[in-house]
C-alpha cells in the first residue's frame, strides 16, 4: 500500500513530464498527454515497485542520479558514510580510494566531486550494477577520475589503497524483508547466513593489505560483532549513528 498516494502521483507526473514543483502548481488542471505511460507507471507503483525504479531517478546528497533495477537504491543514511570519508580524507593529497560494491556509482561520484585529487577505483561483482554506475559517472563527467572494475571485493585491486569505502550487503539470508525490496538485487542486500560475513571478509583484507582507513556501513545490531571480530587489532575505531539513533557504520584506522 502506498502511504502518500497524492504526493507520489505528483512525483510521477513531474518525472514523466520532466517538470518541477512550480510548474505542477500552476498547471494542476491540465490534461496529461502521455496518459497511457502514466497509467502504466501507476500500475507498477501499485504493485509496490519503488518509485525510483519507475522514474529512473533518485535524489541523494542534494543531487539527482540515474537508477534502475540491478543497482541498490541508496538510502538517506548512506549520506553519513560519505560525510565520514570526507572527515578522514585530505582533499589536497593524491589519495587512492577504493569503493567495494559500487552499485549505482553514487558514492564514488560524490567522493570524486569533493576530493578533486583522489583516484577512485570502484568494484562490483554485478555487471548490471556497473552499467548503472557507468552512466552516472559519465553523466557527471567523471570517467577519467573513476575507474570501474568487475570482481569480488578486492580481488581485482593490486594498487596500494589509502582509503577503503563500502556499503556492503549486511542483511542475514533469512531476514524477512518489505515487499518493495523484492525489486532490489539480492547481491546488494544479503551478506550471508548471519549477515556480516562480507564485512568480516573486508576487515580481513584491511589487515592483510594494511589499508590505513576503512569506512563501512553496517546493520544496526552489528557493532558488537565488528568489535569482537577485530579484537582490538586497530589504532582507532569509531562508530557512528544514523538520524534515528541506530548504529549505522564505522571508520577503522588500522595499525
Amino acid at each position: 500500500m502506498v502511504e502518500r498516494p497524492r504526493r507520489e502521483a505528483q512525483l510521477l507526473v513531474m518525472a514523466l513530464l520532466q517538470k518541477d514543483e512550480l510548474w505542477l502548481m500552476t498547471h494542476e488542471n491540465d490534461l496529461v498527454e502521455e496518459s497511457e505511460k502514466l497509467a502504466l507507471w501507476v500500475t507498477r507503483r501499485r504493485a509496490n515497485e519503488p518509485l525510483e525504479y519507475i522514474t529512473n531517478r533518485v535524489s541523494f546528497y542534494s543531487q539527482e542520479f540515474h537508477i534502475e533495477q540491478g543497482a541498490l537504491i541508496p538510502r538517506p543514511e548512506t549520506e553519513l558514510l560519505i560525510d565520514e570519508v570526507l572527515l578522514i580524507a585530505d582533499k589536497d593529497k593524491e589519495l587512492t580510494i577504493v569503493e567495494v560494491g559500487v552499485g549505482s556509482g553514487i558514492i564514488s561520484t560524490l567522493l570524486a566531486q569533493h576530493l578533486p585529487k583522489a583516484k577512485i577505483i570502484a568494484v562490483d561483482i554485478s555487471p548490471d550494477a556497473l552499467k548503472v554506475a557507468r552512466k552516472n559517472i559519465e553523466d557527471f563527467g567523471l570517467s577519467e577520475r573513476i575507474e570501474l572494475r568487475l570482481g569480488d571485493l578486492l580481488e581485482p585491486i593490486d594498487e596500494k589503497i589509502d582509503i577503503l569505502v563500502s556499503n556492503p550487503p549486511y542483511i542475514a539470508e533469512d531476514e524477512p524483508l518489505e515487499s518493495n525490496l523484492d525489486y532490489e538485487p539480492d547481491l546488494a542486500l544479503f551478506g550471508g547466513k548471519i549477515g556480516d560475513e562480507i564485512i568480516q571478509r573486508l576487515l580481513d583484507a584491511v589487515q592483510a593489505r594494511e589499508i590505513p582507513y576503512f569506512a563501512c556501513e553496517m546493520g544496526y545490531d552489528q557493532k558488537p560483532k565488528v568489535e569482537n571480530y577485530l579484537n582490538g587489532n586497530y589504532e582507532r575505531l569509531k562508530f557512528y549513528k544514523d538520524l534515528a539513533g541506530h548504529d549505522r557504520g564505522f571508520v577503522l584506522k588500522y595499525k
